[in-house]
């Protein structure tokens, strides 16, 4: 175990890789053949408690933090070894947070335990015509005289042919533009909510992907999470700890790509030597190792900052998710090249591959991630004379 964590969030990380180990790696390749998540694994964990870990008591939850969570979610990253499923995992969890910072009675009576109890969310910002730009979003909901009704269609949605409950970002009909943004936490009603066929995706199968269309979806006002017209300010703090937590199941998940390749690299001969003791084997090696130290520190620097509401979060946060994914699919390429022609047959490696690439997809894209990085920048540098501009701040949060 790394430098890092306390002694209960040690014991908290190798209780959720055994209990990972058990209960999502037998499974995983069968449901990664079907294009399933799966629910029996989830349900485990949500008995186990994964959710309530970071909730505050006076929600139901243990009142514990953010840190315990990424020390469980690495402990399921190493026992589980399902990327696809931990992708699910960090789409749930964004839900969890944002659902605790800024909800409501309803979300907090309704939805919150549903969440930490085994209902799958799914956090629904993209449209086909919007890719990871959310601000174009068209979906609408429609003034009526107890509340709205939602009219609108997502695509390539985490978790969505699955998911009981919808985090959804639309717009409010008649609020004056650029201030109607705003986002809806809806159940799943049919037939009002419609989701369609799993996405036959090239890697993370085992976290099925698809579009979700409301049909005049009637909904109460306290179903508006934040304040309306405040949703953009929900949305980006939501996916600032989605994208850090790309970072932290990367760099869990390197681990094992380093210890595979450590292993066969001293086992493997050529020219009647350990392909260990060749330059070229060692490079490969030792770039896993900065990758795995250099995403897991950058997203620990990132967690940090946004549990302070450092005006740095979302900057970080960026940085965790470039680094992370990028760093992931570089080292699945360096172990399937360093097991050869074993590395190319279709099975685990070949796998890694297929699922780290997603990693550069899916949570916003690497020229996103830089795009914002970059728009961060500009926003945090102080100017060369003269007092520093005014800093947008994080939204108000509980503690963690």
């Amino acid at each position: 175990m790394k430098l890092g964590w306390t002694l209960p969030q040690r014991a908290m990380a190798d209780h959720y890789e055994q209990l990972a180990r058990e209960q999502i790696a037998p499974r995983s390749d069968w449901h990664y053949d079907r294009g399933q998540l799966d629910r029996t694994a989830w349900r485990a964990l949500a008995d186990d408690g994964l959710w309530r870990v970071p909730v505050p008591k006076d929600l139901g939850g243990d009142g514990l933090s953010w840190w315990d969570f990424c020390a469980s979610l690495e402990g399921i990253v190493r026992g589980g070894m399902d990327l696809g499923f931990c992708l699910s995992l960090i789409a749930h969890a964004g839900f969890v947070r944002s659902v605790v910072e800024f909800g409501g009675d309803y979300h907090h009576r309704v939805a919150l335990p549903e969440l930490m109890s085994g209902a799958v969310g799914a956090t629904a910002l993209t449209e086909l015509n919007g890719g990871s730009d959310v601000a174009s979003v068209s979906t609408t909901a429609y003034p009526t005289e107890h509340g709205y009704k939602l009219v609108g269609m997502k695509a390539h949605i985490t978790n969505a042919p699955v998911a009981e409950f919808f985090w959804v970002l639309g717009r409010i009909d008649q609020l004056p533009a650029k201030r109607d943004i705003s986002v809806f936490v809806v159940q799943r009603q049919m037939p009002a909510v419609r989701t369609g066929p799993s996405e036959q995706m090239f890697g993370n199968r085992t976290s099925p992907t698809g579009p979700i269309s409301f049909s005049s979806l009637r909904i109460g006002a306290d179903q508006v999470l934040g304040e309306p017209g405040d949703g953009l300010r929900l949305t980006y703090a939501t996916i600032a700890l989605d994208r850090l937590l790309y970072g932290v199941v990367g760099a869990a998940y390197l681990e094992s790509l380093l210890n595979d390749a450590m292993d066969f690299a001293s086992r493997r001969t050529a020219f009647g030597s350990p392909i260990a003791d060749y330059q070229y084997v060692q490079r490969r090696i030792t770039n896993i190792k900065l990758a795995i130290e250099s995403t897991r520190w950058v997203s620990y620097a990132a967690l940090a900052a946004l549990m302070e509401q450092r005006p740095d979060a979302a900057l970080l946060s960026s940085t965790a998710k470039l680094i992370g994914s990028e760093s992931l699919a570089a080292a699945a390429l360096d172990v399937m090249q360093i097991f050869g022609h074993a590395g190319y047959e279709v099975g685990r490696h070949t796998r890694n591959v297929q699922d780290a690439l997603g990693t550069l997809i899916a949570g916003g894209t690497s020229d996103i991630q830089r795009k914002n990085i970059f728009t961060q920048l500009v926003k945090l540098r102080k100017p060369m004379h003269g007092s520093a501009p005014a800093l947008p701040g994080l939204p108000a949060a509980r503690a963690a």
